[in-house]
């Protein structure tokens, strides 16, 4: 016995399919968008991380050469140069900054002693303030370091 075949009436399919599936490219479409904008985010947030620490390892370097400075001053016995004004100078060394890192020497007092009357009062140490200023690799529209660290310190220099 041979069945006839029927078919399904056309007028049933509404498209529902369609609806459902343009309904999940568009969810799909603002995942993907979303997780671009976040790692474009991250990305920014890691290079201007960079940028800082570069800034922080400029100025850190500057302030260790201001304080060689002062070791090799007091060591030479010349600490006498900076009574008059405070030394500035540049870490020129330092690469790929913006701005070359500088470093300033300020004498803030020096220290005598002595245990015997009558005798001549010798420098025996001083006390010393280094400033630097060290800038990141990035700019800012008007050429200007975007990064910038101040690192300060005070130290004693004696015998």
């Amino acid at each position: 016995m041979n069945r006839p075949m029927t078919s399904l009436p056309i007028n049933n399919q509404r498209g529902a399919i369609l609806i459902i599936a343009m309904i999940m490219l568009l969810l799909l479409t603002v995942i993907g968008l979303s997780s671009m904008r976040g790692t474009s985010l991250q990305e920014s947030m890691a290079g201007n991380m960079r940028d800082s620490s570069l800034a922080l390892q400029a100025a850190e370097a500057a302030l260790r050469k201001g304080e060689g400075i002062v070791s090799e001053k007091f060591i030479n016995n010349t600490l006498d140069t900076l009574d008059a004004a405070p030394l500035a100078g540049t870490y020129s060394s330092f690469p790929g900054v913006a701005t070359v890192p500088a470093y300033n020497i300020t004498l803030l007092a020096k220290l005598r002693t002595s245990t015997e009357a009558g005798t001549a009062i010798d420098d025996e140490g001083a006390v010393v303030r280094v400033e630097a200023d060290g800038y990141g690799m990035a700019l800012n529209s008007d050429n200007s370091a975007a990064s910038q660290i101040k690192l300060r310190s005070v130290f004693l220099v004696e015998q």
